[in-house]
C-alpha cells in the first residue's frame, strides 16, 4: 500500500469541499460517499444538530471563527489532525473523523486517504500479533469488516 498510495492520494479527484450554506447531515454525507469515513461534527461537547448549517452552528459558538471566503477543501493526503485543525479554525466547530461505521475516532497521524483504505486497522492488527486483517478476522469468526462491526455493535 504505502508509497504509490500516498503519492496518490496528493492527486485524488475526489477533494472535498465544505461550503457555510451546507447542512451538516449534507456534508457528512457528501463526506461518507468520498472517502468512506464518518465525519462527527460537534456544538461544544454535543453532537451537532444534523439539520443546522455551519453557519448556523458558528452563530452560535464562542470560538473566534476565521471565516475565509474560499470553501474549505479536504484532501485525501491530509492528516486526520490537519482535517480537524481546519474546520475549528474555519467554522469553530470540533470534529472527528471516525471509520466508516462510526464506532472508533481514526487517529490523528494517519491520512485521510490511509484510514479510507483502513490502513489504520492493519497497524491494530499487526500491533496485535497477526499477520493482517484477514487473519485477525478469521481468528474472530467474521468474512470481513462489514459483519465484524454489525455483530459486534450490533447494527
Amino acid at each position: 500500500m504505502g508509497l504509490f498510495s500516498n503519492f496518490f492520494d496528493r492527486f485524488k479527484s475526489s477533494d472535498f469541499d465544505i461550503e457555510p450554506n451546507q447542512k451538516v447531515k449534507t456534508v457528512q454525507a457528501d463526506f461518507k460517499e468520498n472517502f468512506g469515513l464518518t465525519l462527527r461534527v460537534y456544538k461544544g461537547k454535543v453532537l451537532a444538530d444534523p439539520d443546522f448549517t455551519f453557519a448556523q452552528l458558528n452563530q452560535r459558538t464562542s470560538k473566534n471563527v476565521n471565516w475565509n471566503t474560499d470553501d474549505l477543501k479536504i484532501r485525501a493526503s491530509m492528516t486526520i489532525k490537519q482535517v480537524e485543525d481546519m474546520i475549528s479554525e474555519q467554522f469553530g466547530l470540533t470534529v472527528q473523523v471516525a471509520n466508516e461505521h462510526d464506532t472508533y475516532c481514526v487517529a490523528n497521524h494517519y491520512t485521510i486517504g490511509q484510514a479510507t483504505r483502513k490502513e489504520d486497522l492493519e497497524d491494530w492488527c499487526k500491533k496485535e500479533g497477526f499477520a493482517n486483517s484477514e487473519a485477525y478476522l478469521k481468528k474472530e469468526g467474521f468474512k470481513d469488516w462489514d459483519e465484524y462491526y454489525a455483530k459486534k455493535h450490533n447494527k
